[in-house]
């Protein structure tokens, strides 16, 4: 009995002289969720919870759907100008979100675009989907506008214009495009060596919109 009370007083002066605490973290509750505090004795995380109601909350906390739902809107769709856009998965391993035409004009006009979300506003559409190429060939009315920089593509070392996606609404599963993918100087890539740098594309000037 003696040698198991030094061992337990021995464990205990251990732990002061480390500095570790064992308490238990005050969690956010559901009547004040601004009460949060990271657990003590270790680093704090990368961002606290996402709270409800935050712009970020439903990448969360909403229920993921198979397909997208047609008629569904998001964002500032008010405008009697928008953009028609086709999603497709660039089959050789590049980052482009798919093509975006003038919604009067025919798709040989259509740009490879990389599209930049607007957390709060509108974010891209298979955000919401169980699986993100879940709308392959679907079409889109897109609201936005055209960034004044270009995203690089570090896969298929590509500079891509961006469409700033502020509302969309979705309009449905379309026919397969035959229209090139990629860029208009695209020629037969394999992957770089800089693939390894990031998995989506590098905005070249973030600071300018």
């Amino acid at each position: 009995m003696h040698l198991q009370m030094l061992r337990v007083l021995a464990l205990a002066v251990l732990l002061i002289t480390a500095g570790i605490v064992l308490s238990t973290p005050a969690l956010a509750s559901a009547d004040n969720p601004d009460n949060y505090v990271p657990p003590a004795g270790g680093p704090p995380p990368v961002a606290p919870p996402l709270k409800k109601g935050s712009p970020l909350d439903h990448l969360a906390n909403d229920p993921k759907i198979d397909v997208p739902t047609v008629g569904y809107k998001e964002g500032n769709t008010s405008g009697t100008v928008y953009w028609t856009a086709h999603r497709f998965i660039d089959g050789v391993g590049g980052e482009g979100w798919g093509w975006i035409k003038k919604s009067t004009d025919g798709w040989s006009s259509g740009k490879w675009i990389a599209l930049q979300e607007t957390p709060g506003l509108a974010v891209a559409p298979h955000r919401k989907l169980v699986k993100a190429d879940a709308d392959l060939n679907y079409e889109y009315k897109f609201w936005g506008k055209w960034a004044s920089y270009k995203a690089y593509d570090p896969h298929l070392d590509e500079i891509l214009p961006v469409f700033i996606l502020q509302g969309y609404e979705v309009i449905g599963p379309a026919e397969a495009l035959s229209i090139k993918t990629g860029p208009p100087g695209r020629i037969q890539h394999r992957p770089s060596g800089a693939s390894s740098r990031s998995s989506s594309p590098i905005l070249s000037d973030p600071g300018v919109d």
